[in-house]
């Protein structure tokens, strides 16, 4: 029994020191880095010397590192963000691999990616099964800001 609460309590405490992570790559010019890689505040990455990564948060702040002998850290962030929202950017960025599906996508019309300037906008439409309009819009997005 008293093994049992040891397991427990150091399970507990393991759970208590896990940070989530607080930005997502949308885009990288390292071949070792690949987009949709979450990093968290203050990590350092392997950033070879003129290279860059773009990181987008969850509140929708994009930032631009560059590379150099001692790689990159990423910025430090006040607050944390919305994990299930910076989850939902992973996605949008690096789906998972799908099944085949039979037929035709099924509902309404996509819209144009170039009128979804919000980061909501562009989240609400990829729940909408417009994922190929939320990645472009969100694209443009990241390079714009």
């Amino acid at each position: 029994m008293r093994g049992i609460i040891i397991g427990v309590a150091l399970a507990i405490a393991a759970a208590g020191t896990a940070r989530a992570a607080d930005y997502v790559v949308v885009k990288s010019t390292d071949p070792a880095i690949k987009a949709g890689l979450t990093l968290s505040a203050g990590q350092r990455v392997n950033l070879a010397p003129g290279q860059t990564l773009t990181l987008i948060a969850a509140a929708g702040d994009v930032t631009t590192l560059k590379g150099g002998a001692a790689g990159a850290v990423a910025p430090v962030r006040r607050s944390q963000g919305d994990s299930a929202r910076l989850e939902a950017l992973r996605v949008l960025i690096d789906p998972p691999p799908t099944g085949r599906t039979f037929g035709g996508r099924r509902g309404g019309v996509c819209p144009d990616p170039t009128t979804l300037k919000t980061l909501d906008d562009i989240l609400a439409v990829q729940r909408g099964d417009c994922a190929r309009a939320a990645r472009a819009a969100l694209e443009a997005y990241a390079t714009k800001n």
